[in-house]
């Protein structure tokens, strides 16, 4: 049965999310994705630009954060769908609307209720 888009996007979502709880540096980033996944075109379009990009990702939500929040702070499961969803946004031309949304239906499935106010907020701060 095909995977429809939010199925996809969750599996970018776990893949992320397993490379920053295993700390997989960026050049073995795409080695996993191939060996443990099985992506679409797009999906792995994603995952390029993530790998590519990690630490300026990182960098760019820590500069969005409040004076009292480092990037440590926040959650793995957060950080996994902040990376994701803007990978996601800077990969494909989907609509900044559409990727909030979809992340915040992530965040309903995978998060903390107090998290989804959170991940509205710095998405919309770094997407444009």
């Amino acid at each position: 049965m095909p995977k429809n888009q939010w199925e996809k996007r969750v599996e970018v979502f776990h893949y992320v999310y397993s490379t920053l709880i295993s700390d997989i540096n960026n050049k073995h980033i795409i080695k996993k994705a191939f060996e443990q996944f099985t992506f679409s075109a797009d999906q792995m379009k994603i995952i390029e630009y993530y790998a590519n990009n990690k630490q300026n990702i990182i960098d760019l939500i820590s500069s969005k954060l409040q004076n009292n929040w480092t990037w440590e702070r926040i959650s793995i499961v957060t950080q996994a769908i902040l990376i994701a969803s803007y990978s996601e946004s800077q990969a494909l031309i989907i609509d900044k609307k559409v990727i909030i949304d979809q992340a915040l239906i992530t965040a309903n499935k995978y998060c903390e209720p107090n998290q989804k106010n959170f991940i509205n907020a710095i998405l919309d701060k770094i997407i444009k």
